[in-house]
């Protein structure tokens, strides 16, 4: 009697945990509908007002010429807006996909170079100064070079969006070898606001973001994670309030066990 009670309780346990499993997928997949409606709904929006804008400026022999700069203007915004969406898209596409690195010898101080200028002009926009410190003759890192200039891109524009407060700011990116010479670290500071203690545990989760209603999905810095983790890597963030933050990753030389077959599940640990 006492064996078909426990089994009883079991059954009952695991019922339970299912439901309870269920009850949290449906939870997830509401918050990630509501956010990504939020997220995309915005610079929707945002391009419909600046389009009436626009088309309240043509005239049926073109752009008035005392108007060319302010339609110039929100075209401009229509831009900014796009990409945005854009953004949003590709950060759902890549959580999504988590796709294994298709690895090949890559120079990592040129993948930092190229994303840094690729953004160059958001950053001038937002008053947000890169400096670049990357060492010399460092080994080639075998990766995939699409995905890690994607956690590259990631980590300069959240370093960039977290001196906002500030006005004004400085990213601090450097590529250098590890001490044990095993590994690659890319290292991405910033003089910005800084991450309060009790967010710092949760910043890799899915849809978890410290900015504010509208700036952001809480997808890049997951996505940032997995790219690390398939890559055999790990990630560590340092971080104090008012006093910036610093995101390091460090990519191993050698390349994860079996490299561009498996992946290594516990080649690192969650900060």
């Amino acid at each position: 009697m006492l064996e078909a009670k426990v089994d009883e309780r079991t059954r009952q346990l695991k019922e339970a945990h299912q439901r309870l499993m269920q009850a949290d997928r449906l939870a997830s997949l509401g918050q990630l509908a509501a956010s990504v409606a939020h997220e995309i709904n915005n610079p929707l929006s945002g391009v419909l007002n600046y389009s009436a804008l626009m088309n309240r400026i043509l005239q049926e022999d073109g752009v008035p010429p005392a108007r060319v700069a302010e339609f110039r203007g929100y075209l401009e915004r229509v831009s900014e807006q796009t990409a945005r969406a854009g953004r949003i898209v590709s950060d759902l596409l890549a959580f999504s996909r988590r796709s294994k690195p298709h690895r090949a010898p890559a120079d990592l101080a040129a993948i930092v170079r190229t994303t840094v200028s690729l953004v160059s002009h958001k950053l001038k926009l937002m008053a947000v100064e890169p400096v670049l410190e990357l060492a010399e003759d460092l080994p080639p890192l075998p990766c995939d070079a699409s995905q890690v200039q994607q956690v590259a891109l990631n980590l300069v524009m959240n370093a960039a969006e977290a001196t906002r407060a500030h006005g004004r700011g400085t990213v601090r990116v450097s590529a250098r070898r590890a001490g044990d010479g095993q590994a690659l670290v890319l290292e991405v500071t910033d003089d910005g606001e800084g991450i309060p203690e009790e967010a710092l545990s949760r910043i890799f989760d899915p849809f978890f973001t410290t900015k504010e209603e509208g700036r952001g999905l809480g997808l890049g810095l997951a996505v940032v994670y997995g790219i690390v983790e398939a890559h055999g890597g790990t990630i560590d963030v340092r971080s104090r309030v008012g006093a910036g933050a610093t995101f390091t990753v460090e990519l191993p030389l050698d390349g994860p066990a079996g490299a561009g077959t498996e992946e290594r599940r516990d080649a690192s640990a969650r900060p």
